[in-house]
């Protein structure tokens, strides 16, 4: 794996290294070609100006969902240089920032730690830099706290995480400190079964269902992947995917252009997506490209 709230931009009249990322929580009998509804979720998660996450109830009302750090990526510079609350539900260990890998971010940071940010819509890595100034703040971060943080760049962290900077710590959230792992679904529905792309060419280019057993971090396709790489011409996001299907699982590069890149963010174990088959093989490692074909 290559090393997923304020102010967004409504495009097109809609919203939009340390650890294994598991399993988001689902449900299978969503409506078809919409996994969890996720431009609902991604708009509860995004708000102006939130104050910090108080506990049930606390005085202040609600204070407003943490930021779905994943939006910085299937909506690439959106969010570059805006302030956004992370919902610490994972803080690394801190790291100093020295010698070549000081050349990795732009500015001049001191120390840096791997963090997960917690939002209704999902959850998703990020790698927190701290400057000189903010170098006594390094022990503040830990679960359970929301961080004011900067994003700097959709990629390019540590494991190619997003680049945020550290602002403030802006306050506790104790029901986010002792929440358990997100449920997933103990079992999944059978799918197509990718291994008859083998014996059967035509049936590139048609559409089929994907029932999602895994699915792996959203990540920016880069320009020298799309060269190399069999992907149809303008392809933003890609993440890779293990199919499931009655004799078993099968690895595919499911990618997304961007006006489909918002459901990037539902795609999870449970979840049986529409995609259309670009080809047999020829994407990451070598895995057939399915296009999402949902709306």
């Amino acid at each position: 794996m290559r090393p997923a709230i304020v102010v967004l931009l409504l495009v097109s009249g809609a919203l939009s290294g340390c650890c294994v990322n598991p399993f988001r929580h689902t449900q299978s009998s969503r409506t078809h070609g919409q996994p969890d509804d996720p431009e609902a979720s991604a708009r509860r998660s995004i708000h102006p100006a939130q104050p910090a996450v108080q506990p049930a109830g606390g005085a202040g009302g609600d204070p407003g969902a943490g930021f779905d750090i994943r939006l910085v990526r299937v909506q690439p510079g959106v969010h570059l240089d805006t302030e956004q609350a992370c919902d610490v539900i994972f803080s690394g260990r801190p790291e100093a920032v020295e010698g070549r890998e000081a050349a990795r971010y732009e500015l001049d940071a001191a120390h840096r730690m791997a963090i997960k940010c917690h939002a209704p819509s999902g959850e998703g890595w990020a790698d927190l830099v701290f400057s000189p100034e903010a170098a006594s703040s390094v022990d503040e971060v830990r679960r359970g706290r929301r961080v004011r943080v900067r994003i700097l760049a959709a990629d390019g962290g540590y494991f190619d995480y997003p680049v945020v900077q550290f602002v403030r710590v802006e306050g506790e959230n104790p029901e986010l400190a002792h929440a358990a792992p997100r449920a997933q679904p103990a079992s999944v529905a059978n799918g197509f079964d990718l291994t008859n792309l083998r014996d059967e060419p035509g049936l590139v280019g048609t559409t089929q269902d994907c029932a999602v057993a895994f699915a792996d971090e959203i990540e920016l396709v880069q320009p020298n992947d799309r060269r190399r790489r069999a992907y149809p011409a303008g392809i933003q996001n890609r993440l890779t995917v293990r199919c499931k299907h009655a004799g078993g699982e099968e690895p595919a590069d499911l990618v997304f252009m961007p006006a489909q890149a918002l459901a990037a963010l539902g795609v999870r174990r449970g979840e049986v997506v529409p995609v259309r088959v670009i080809s047999r093989n020829g994407g990451f490692v070598d895995y057939p490209i399915l296009q999402f074909a949902g709306q």
